[in-house]
């Protein structure tokens, strides 16, 4: 007897994996039987083409988009630049996690996008799934940077006043000096036995006053 295997992506057992977990329960026998789900959200036939929130599963909002693009759906996801940067994760995030904008005609693709890997609900109001302005898109894109990034909150300009939040030095304020990202540190005054001096602080331990 022989074998044949054929190894798949990441990306691709993951779908794979969804769809089984979307299609199929275990009966009491052990077998595994097809199910039909109900969903919450009823769909108007009359629909136009505009933008909708689509509740993602946890941290999967990329996965999420990548899928919808294969499937030629628009998507917006944005996405923010933390600081200071936290201690677990990278320095970008989405802006509304577990979150995701999708342009759609929910008549012809209201089952493909609630199938897509990564989905898992339309955000609902009064029973059917609720539409988003253009201009909260518009707004949320016009906040970007160049880079295709929105910084909610810039880092600390020099001579700023922040607190200390953590640290030997907690509960204390300070005067920023300079920042230094390499390091992703900051150089602060403090007035120590009545005299102004520099002290070097990550980041992430200080807020503005």
């Amino acid at each position: 007897m022989s074998l044949l295997f054929r190894w798949v992506s990441a990306d691709e057992g993951e779908e794979a994996e969804d769809e089984c977990k979307k299609r199929k329960t275990m009966s009491p026998l052990g077998g595994a039987i097809v199910r039909t789900e109900t969903r919450p959200c009823a769909v108007d036939a009359d629909s136009q083409i505009v933008w909708y929130v689509l509740q993602t599963k946890r941290h999967r909002e990329r996965v999420a988009q990548s899928f919808l693009a294969r499937r030629d759906i628009a998507s917006y996801l944005p996405q923010i630049v933390q600081w200071p940067r936290p201690v677990v994760g990278g320095e970008t995030a989405p802006m509304f996690p577990g979150y995701l904008f999708v342009k759609t005609l929910l008549a012809n693709e209201f089952t493909q996008i609630m199938w897509t890997p990564g989905v898992k609900a339309f955000v609902c109001f009064g029973g059917s799934p609720a539409p988003v302005d253009d201009s909260v898109i518009e707004f949320l894109r016009s906040r970007e940077g160049p880079d295709g990034l929105i910084r909610c909150g810039d880092p600390l300009p020099q001579s700023s006043e922040v607190r200390i939040i953590s640290g030997p030095f907690r509960g204390l304020t300070a005067v920023v000096e300079q920042r230094l990202p390499a390091r992703e540190r900051v150089r602060v005054l403090m007035y120590i036995l009545a005299r102004q001096t520099p002290v070097e602080l990550p980041e992430k331990w200080v807020r503005r006053a």
